[in-house]
C-alpha cells in the first residue's frame, strides 16, 4: 500500500521550488504549518531526509531527497492528465463506445450518426458491432456493448430497457423494370405470383415472411440467402421480390441493377426499431450523447422513406 498522498508530493515539489514552507504555502493557499507536518510525513514514511534546512536562508533537497522529487513529478504530472482526463470522459468529450446494430440499421441510421458524434467528439471511439439479433443480445447482457439498435425481436425486460424509435411498415423490392414499380402501392394479390426471396431466420421474432403468411399470402420461396445484399442482388436481376425495411443505397443493388420500393396496400404489421441497454447499467456521458444522436438521426432517415 502506498503510504504518501499526491497532496504531500505537490506539497514537496512547491516547497523545492521556492526554497522554503512559508513562500510555498502562500502559492498554495495552505497554513505553512499544514505544508511542515506533510514533509515531516513524507520523510517519515520514506525514511529518506529530503531536504536541508538552514535558518534564515531556507531549505534546499538533498541529493536524495532530488532523486525523490524527480519520480514525484512523473507521478503529479500523470496524476494531472488522469485528472483532465477523467473531466473530458464525464463531459463526454473523451471515452469509448460500442453499438451493436443490424447492416440495415448501420447503413441507414448508425453510419450516418458515427459520423456527425466524430465530427463533435473527435477523441471517443467508436466501434459498431453487426451480428444476428441473438448475438447482439448475449453481447449486451455480457456487458461486450454499451447499447443495441436493432429490429426489436423480443427483449427480456428484467434485463434490459427497450426504446422503441419507429415503426417501420414492410416495403416491397421489386426491380425497377417490373411492371409493379409503377404503381404507388402494392396489393398482396399482386404479388401472389411472383416468388420471394428471403433472408434467412436470424432471431426469434417474426419474419418478413411470416407477415407475408399471416396476410394471406403464401408465395414460393426459391431462394434463401443469409446475405441482405445477396436476396436484393437476386431481386434486381429479376428472380423475384422481397420485403426490406429501408430501401438499398441509391436504389441499386450490389450488382450495380435499378430496384425500387413501394409501400403495401394492406397492413400487415410493422417492424420496430428499438434501442436496448442494459437496465444495470449506468450509461457513460459518451454513450448517452451518441445515442441522442442515434435518436435524431431515426428521424432523419424514416423521413426520407415518406
Amino acid at each position: 500500500m502506498v503510504r504518501f498522498s499526491l497532496r504531500q508530493l505537490a506539497f514537496l515539489s512547491e516547497t523545492a521550488r521556492c526554497g522554503g514552507i512559508a513562500p510555498a504555502a502562500r502559492n498554495l493557499n495552505v497554513s505553512p504549518a499544514a505544508i511542515s507536518s506533510a514533509l515531516d510525513k513524507l520523510e517519515a514514511f520514506t525514511g529518506l531526509t529530503l531536504f536541508d534546512r538552514f535558518p534564515a536562508r531556507g531549505m534546499r533537497l538533498t541529493r536524495a531527497g532530488a532523486e525523490f522529487l524527480a519520480d514525484a513529478e512523473v507521478l503529479l504530472t500523470r496524476a494531472k492528465a488522469l485528472d483532465r482526463r477523467a473531466a473530458d470522459m464525464a463531459q463526454g468529450e473523451t471515452g469509448s463506445i460500442r453499438i451493436g446494430t443490424h447492416y440495415a440499421i448501420a447503413q441507414q441510421i448508425v453510419l450516418p450518426a458515427v459520423l456527425t458524434f466524430r465530427d463533435r467528439y473527435p477523441q471517443v471511439r467508436i466501434e459498431v458491432v453487426e451480428e444476428d439479433f441473438p448475438s447482439l443480445v448475449a453481447a449486451l447482457d455480457a456487458g461486450e456493448v454499451d447499447a443495441l439498435v436493432v429490429f426489436n425481436q423480443g427483449f427480456d425486460t428484467s434485463l434490459f430497457d427497450v426504446e422503441s424509435l419507429k415503426a417501420l411498415p414492410p416495403l416491397v423490392l421489386l426491380p425497377a423494370t417490373h411492371p409493379l414499380a409503377s404503381a404507388d402501392t402494392v396489393q398482396l394479390e399482386d404479388l401472389s405470383d411472383i416468388p420471394y426471396i428471403a433472408v434467412s431466420r436470424a432471431g426469434p421474432g417474426p419474419s418478413y415472411l411470416d407477415l407475408l403468411r399471416a396476410g394471406g399470402l403464401d408465395p414460393e420461396v426459391p431462394l434463401t440467402s443469409q446475405s441482405r445484399e445477396m436476396v436484393q442482388a437476386y431481386v434486381g436481376k429479376g428472380l423475384g421480390f422481397t420485403l426490406v425495411g429501408f430501401p438499398p443505397s441509391r436504389n441499386l443493388t450490389i450488382e450495380g441493377d435499378p430496384v425500387v420500393t413501394r409501400p403495401l396496400a394492406q397492413e400487415i404489421g410493422q417492424f420496430e426499431v428499438a434501442l436496448a441497454v442494459a437496465n444495470a447499467v449506468r450509461l457513460t456521458n459518451p454513450v448517452a450523447a451518441f445515442l441522442d444522436m442515434l435518436r435524431a438521426r431515426v428521424g432523419i432517415a424514416v423521413s426520407r422513406l415518406t
